[in-house]
């Protein structure tokens, strides 16, 4: 079984809801996430806009990036969604056909280390080499 690793979940709607995932692979249709009450939860991953994977707390103190599979090569993106939020980073691996992919955040400073962007909840997307 992988590492539980703490994720923000973010809704189309406007929710937000702190949960555990199992780190090292991407959301399925249905995500399956463990609350912070210890309540096992099961979310459609189409009425998510992406699911946040924060930093390490050591990582955030020392303002280092915790993500070691972060690429260095790859297409910088940036993303809008549909409420307007935009957000810039590298696109490990970009796959029309999958319902979302990861964004490695260009912002080293924010709390998140990879945000899983879900497709669905995408206004543009600017893929650069």
């Amino acid at each position: 079984m992988s590492q539980m690793v703490p994720v923000v979940l973010r809704f189309r709607d406007g929710r937000v809801v702190r949960v555990a995932l199992p780190d090292g692979e991407a959301p399925h249709a249905i995500v399956n996430a463990v609350d912070e009450a210890g309540e096992d939860l099961e979310v459609l991953l189409n009425s998510l806009k992406g699911v946040f994977y924060l930093k390490e707390a050591r990582d955030r103190v020392l303002g280092l990036d915790s993500e070691a599979g972060a690429p260095t090569a790859g297409p910088s993106a940036t993303v809008e969604f549909d409420d307007g939020e935009i957000l810039s980073g590298r696109v490990g691996m970009f796959d029309v056909r999958q319902p979302g992919f990861f964004l490695y955040p260009a912002d080293t400073l924010n709390n998140n280390a990879k945000v899983y962007v879900v497709t669905a909840a995408v206004r543009s997307l600017e893929l650069r080499p």
